[in-house]
């Protein structure tokens, strides 16, 4: 969920306050009127569509770009939303969270990004408190270059690992959390709320050189919905 081609950062001059200034390619970041993160609060029971996820594959690479650590995976890992199938593009971090819940912020959060074939984007958010250690998480540490570049993986972490323990999620109309920022995002926050420990946010935030979290967005008309029991 980022873009390259104009330098930006979380801090100073080229940080969030500015992404929508530094490109035309990132007015959206300025100007879009259903942008994300959002604070996930004002929610409404919802009758929408279940999620289920179809995870079969392991990460075949492991990205550091500056901005955040990615694993990459091929083909044929999805999720169904409804009907809709969603194929699993990659799986990233940020620390602290971006979204928050009723106020309350995370220690991380984990971005599991879909695309369908008309390329609409759906994206799994999964939040960590402070706690017990996550082995999913560490999976990311342990396979995460230091620097930027990538590592090609013999048998990277399996996508299952990333499954939640329950699929009931907070849902809403969002973007991109990085430039440019595009909206049309479908958002799927999961309420199961899992652990980071202490030491695991701060190699989450070594490897982007401190945090990488946007600051919340107004949420303005739009609807925010409970599916499962909140």
């Amino acid at each position: 969920m980022t873009a390259d081609s104009i330098r930006w950062s979380y801090t100073g001059a080229s940080g969030p306050a500015y992404w929508g200034s530094l490109s035309e390619e990132y007015r959206t970041c300025a100007l879009g009127a259903e942008q994300s993160p959002i604070d996930i609060t004002g929610y409404t029971p919802g009758d929408g569509l279940l999620v289920a996820f179809h995870y079969f594959g392991v990460a075949i690479a492991a990205r550091n770009n500056g901005h955040t650590a990615y694993l990459d995976y091929r083909p044929g890992n999805a999720i169904d939303v409804g009907g809709q199938r969603y194929e699993l593009q990659g799986i990233h971090y940020h620390s602290p969270s971006e979204h928050t819940l009723d106020g309350e912020s995370f220690a991380a959060e984990l971005h599991l990004v879909h695309q369908d074939t008309d390329g609409t984007l759906a994206v799994i958010g999964l939040l960590y408190r402070l706690g017990e250690a996550n082995p999913s998480v560490q999976h990311i540490l342990d396979a995460a270059p230091d620097g930027i570049g990538s590592i090609d993986l013999t048998y990277g972490p399996p996508a299952a690992d990333y499954v939640p323990a329950s699929t009931d999620y907070y849902g809403y109309d969002g973007s991109l959390t990085t430039p440019p920022c595009t909206e049309g995002v479908r958002w799927m926050v999961m309420q199961f709320v899992g652990t980071v420990s202490q030491s695991q946010v701060e190699r989450l935030q070594e490897l982007t050189h401190g945090p990488n979290n946007r600051p919340l967005q107004p949420v303005g008309s739009r609807s925010i919905i409970a599916v499962g029991a909140p």
